[in-house]
């Protein structure tokens, strides 16, 4: 490894304890799987793979449902190490627990932030990421289950919305992928129509050059 900043990246991902996606071993591993892609370099693609390991062995399904440093965000780097085919596997079968777990914090409803990194957007994001969306991919038992909790997602989303106002961003990104996918459109829209009437949906809007 002829770069020092890859250099370090090695040294980050052996180093932390944290298995999590934003600062810690999932995060790290995709990142050298995508350089080891560009760069041809087997060893960076050995270590990610070492990583990836480290984080399946030590993976506690108590730990925080969060997208951050949680198993929301563990699991969208599963799955999107395999979908880019990183990795070989079946992301049913591998992410099995994980979306229990994500279905039973949903019925439970605790969560009462609604960013990314610790909120209920960073269900949203795993959700989105685990369901097939055509292009010629053929919908499974469980993206199709997935696909009922994202509309209980939406509605407890716009629950929240009423008395919360961070993370707006974050909704709006979602939200926007959402109705260019044509999910839930009516809702979705209705959603948007709301937020982008508030200083922060028109200053999103402007720097996303976006209308609906």
């Amino acid at each position: 490894m002829h770069n020092s900043l890859v250099r370090e990246l090695v040294q980050a991902g052996r180093s932390t304890s944290c298995l999590g996606l934003t600062n810690g071993k999932m995060g790290i591993a995709i990142a050298l799987f995508r350089y080891a892609r560009l760069s041809g370099e087997v060893v960076c693609e050995e270590i990610a793979g070492e990583l990836l390991d480290e984080v399946c062995e030590r993976l506690d399904y108590s730990m925080p449902v969060s997208f951050g440093d949680g198993l929301c965000g563990i699991g969208w780097g599963i799955e999107y190490l395999i979908r880019q085919k990183y990795i070989e596997g079946d992301a049913d079968l591998i992410l099995e627990e994980i979306d229990r777990v994500v279905i039973a914090m949903m019925h439970l409803r605790r969560i009462t932030k609604i960013d990314l990194e610790e909120g209920l957007c960073g269900i949203g994001k795993y959700l989105i990421g685990r369901i097939h969306w055509g292009n010629g991919v053929k919908d499974t038992y469980c993206s199709a289950k997935l696909k009922e909790y994202l509309i209980y997602w939406v509605d407890w989303l716009d629950e929240l919305l009423l008395y919360k106002e961070e993370g707006i961003k974050d909704v709006l990104d979602l939200l926007s992928e959402l109705y260019d996918l044509g999910f839930y459109k009516v809702k979705v829209r209705s959603i948007l129509k709301r937020l982008i009437s508030e200083p922060q949906g028109v200053n999103w809007m402007i720097n996303k050059n976006i209308c609906f």
